[in-house]
């Protein structure tokens, strides 16, 4: 209870206050895109390890080029996923983000200005201006975007349906996808105003290529095909190996 009134009551606060310093920062952003990232890494590495009094465990990291751009995917177990993901990964990058959250009041404003991507997923219209949107990103070269192939939060065990989009754009663009395991984010809040600290993993594999599932025979649907079978079956086997189990 305690640890909840200071995510609740702290937690607020030092959000409000890092909101202030981002607007304040915005006449620099144009010289230095990446800032406002670094402004949102900060704040989220706070509010897990502060306010949620959270340790994250981060393997895999010798995967990662800082060099390289990616197309991020990853389970997604927890609307904390994202603070999670943000405060662990030292990489650059965008969120491909469901339409509703640029609704939210100053939250959703500091997510355009970050360069977040919108996508309404019940609209092929949008989700194809989405798609085009996260292209011209990695195509840029200067940051990597993060994907939730299931499209939504899976509160089972097992993997959802993957989405075609992070595929697509591995495809057509020729950038690597690059895999990360969120595990145990979605067992911290026993209820609303319960928090439970929680060692949570994210764990980072070998990135993959479109071309390493090219053949003679295969078209570009095989391809997919094959990428997402393989993907979801390596996010599954290691939030299988790592998850904490119930007592």
């Amino acid at each position: 209870m305690i640890r909840a009134f200071l995510y609740w009551t702290g937690g607020v606060i030092f959000t409000m206050i890092f909101a202030v310093i981002f607007y304040l920062l915005i006449p620099f952003y144009r010289k230095y895109p990446g800032l406002p990232h670094v402004i949102i890494r900060i704040w989220s590495k706070a509010i897990v390890r502060v306010f949620y009094g959270c340790e994250i465990s981060l393997y895999g990291e010798e995967f990662i080029d800082s060099s390289s751009n990616y197309i991020i995917v990853s389970n997604h177990r927890s609307y904390t996923d994202i603070l999670f993901a943000g405060a662990a990964v030292p990489l650059q990058f965008r969120w491909l983000a469901k339409s509703s959250l640029f609704r939210i009041p100053v939250i959703g404003a500091a997510m355009r200005i970050a360069g977040y991507i919108s996508v309404e997923r019940t609209k092929y219209k949008s989700a194809s201006r989405s798609l085009a949107q996260v292209k011209a990103v990695l195509e840029k070269g200067t940051s990597s975007v993060w994907i939730f192939p299931e499209g939504t939060r899976t509160p089972k065990e097992f993997l959802g349906a993957f989405k075609r989009g992070a595929f697509i754009l591995a495809r057509e663009t020729g950038k690597p996808l690059l895999p990360v395991v969120l595990v145990n984010t979605d067992k911290l809040f026993v209820r609303p105003w319960a928090v439970r600290p929680k060692d949570v993993k994210v764990i980072v594999k070998p990135p993959i290529r479109c071309d390493d599932f090219r053949t003679t025979h295969a078209d570009d649907r095989e391809i997919e095909h094959r990428m997402i079978t393989h993907l979801r079956r390596i996010l599954q086997e290691e939030y299988d190996a790592h998850v904490t189990k119930p007592s």
